[in-house]
């Protein structure tokens, strides 16, 4: 290797970054041919890749929603006092939970609302259906939210009243 203060691109061959690192490692831990293990831990990790997707989406969702109800209580004890002689305090809390939703929506899942013109001005009924957890409809009434202005109410099973929080 190089001496001193040189990087690894000094010197008559340039090596590339992965190779320069593989080389450092392997001066480092003194081992040979770190370069086999370092490929069988990432052929590893991209096995295991759907794994961790697969219980890492979940736990996001169900860490966000109780942010969600954390941040509406601590929002409702701040603005008790606010609230006797306000018009709606809550409308700072609809903005910053559609705002958090609708950017889940999109970054996760790729989430976009067509159509939403065709909602009429008065009442409306939507009918769609979703899975096992009401995220979708989540999603919907953020998107709705920041578009429109416009909250809308829900009829549900009685399963989704049974969620915690």
């Amino acid at each position: 290797m190089t001496g001193g203060n040189e990087s690894c691109t000094a010197g008559p061959t340039s090596m590339s970054y992965l190779t320069c690192l593989t080389y450092i490692l392997e001066e480092w831990t003194g081992v040979e041919d770190i370069g086999d293990y370092l490929s069988y831990a990432f052929y590893i990790l991209w096995v295991l890749f759907p794994l961790v997707v697969v219980f890492v989406l979940p736990g996001v969702i169900v860490i966000l929603f109780y942010v969600s109800i954390l941040w509406l209580h601590i929002y409702k004890r701040k603005n008790e006092i606010k609230e006797a002689y306000s018009h709606d305090v809550w409308i700072a809390a609809r903005e910053m939970l559609a705002t958090i939703w609708d950017g889940h929506g999109r970054i996760w899942h790729g989430y976009e609302l067509h159509g939403i013109e065709n909602i009429p001005q008065g009442p409306g009924l939507v009918v769609f259906y979703h899975g096992a957890t009401p995220v979708d409809y989540i999603y919907f009434t953020a998107r709705l939210h920041i578009m429109k202005k416009r909250r809308c109410s829900v009829v549900a099973d009685h399963f989704v009243f049974r969620v915690p929080g």
